[in-house]
């Protein structure tokens, strides 16, 4: 029986349930399949696998910090088929062609691609009550998943290999400068450090700490939390406070009036669909 490793990130769960389809198509072809969420597990070795499928949502327009560094630390896969997968709740950026030079990078023979929305739980878009691809994956996308991991595990049978070509639509000058504004230098040495805790809020639930997908995140000798500098802005921290008392910059007048530009232009795009929400104390609530 062919051997796959499937590791991903996945914090709210979008791309988790795509990364499931996606093995129970592979499953169902015959393939015995290790699943690893990279928000709550260490990756395996790559030793004695058959395939490897990396997934990863699309942040900042590029891949998340904790994803990249993982591709950079594989060893050379040596014709080992490879496939990946990307989930986008608004623009992609270059997420997928990021992940795919990767892998090709490192020697992996492609073995598919696939891509579809996922809901957009993104701090900075919950405070101003705008929730995008609700409920991505759809239901219809989830059996597409599973179709791709049926036709992916035939490669490993001999099946020829479609190589889809680019997805990634280009990218606006305005994305270009925003995936700038939160690259790792400057949220190692600027960013991290204008993490905030009200100190009369927060009650040490630990919350933000057991939920950092990087581990990043201490506790003071009061309980409060203390950000280390292998941070994502991923901001979960900040969304799932069920007291609201955690403040990024993600508040700064700045970054809203970029946050304004990017919901006036996906609400401007009729292929995207949203909903309005409120986002209060760690919850997201749909309105009407």
């Amino acid at each position: 029986m062919k051997r796959c490793l499937l590791v991903y990130l996945s914090l709210r769960g979008t791309t988790e349930k795509t990364a499931f389809s996606i093995a129970a198509g592979l499953r169902s072809a015959g393939c015995q399949v290790e699943l690893c969420n990279m928000a709550s597990q260490k990756p395996p070795g790559i030793e004695g696998y058959d395939l490897l499928g990396i997934g990863s949502p699309a942040h900042y327009f590029r891949l998340p910090f904790n994803v990249s560094d993982y591709l950079h630390d594989l060893p050379g896969l040596g014709g080992l088929p490879v496939f990946s997968f990307m989930l986008y709740g608004s623009h992609p950026g270059e997420t997928g062609n990021l992940l795919r030079r990767a892998l090709s990078g490192k020697g992996g023979r492609e073995a598919g691609y696939f891509h579809c929305r996922g809901a957009d739980y993104y701090q900075g878009y919950l405070q101003e009550g705008y929730l995008f691809s609700p409920d991505n994956p759809l239901p219809e996308e989830l059996a597409a998943a599973e179709r791709f991991g049926r036709k992916t595990a035939a490669v490993l049978s001999g099946a020829e290999v479609y190589t889809p070509p680019p997805f990634d639509p280009p990218m606006e000058l305005i994305f270009r400068i925003e995936r700038s504004l939160a690259n790792r230098g400057l949220v190692r040495t600027i960013y991290i450090r204008l993490f905030r805790v009200n100190r009369s809020r927060c009650e040490g639930c630990g919350r933000c700490m057991s939920g950092c997908p990087t581990g990043t995140i201490s506790a003071d000798a009061d309980g409060r939390p203390v950000w280390g500098q292998n941070c994502l802005m991923c901001l979960y921290c900040q969304m799932q406070c069920p007291n609201e008392a955690i403040s990024t910059p993600i508040n700064w007048k700045v970054f809203r009036t970029i946050l304004g530009y990017n919901i006036a232009h996906s609400l401007g795009d009729p292929s995207i669909a949203y909903v309005r929400v409120t986002h209060r104390r760690g919850e997201t609530r749909r309105e009407g």
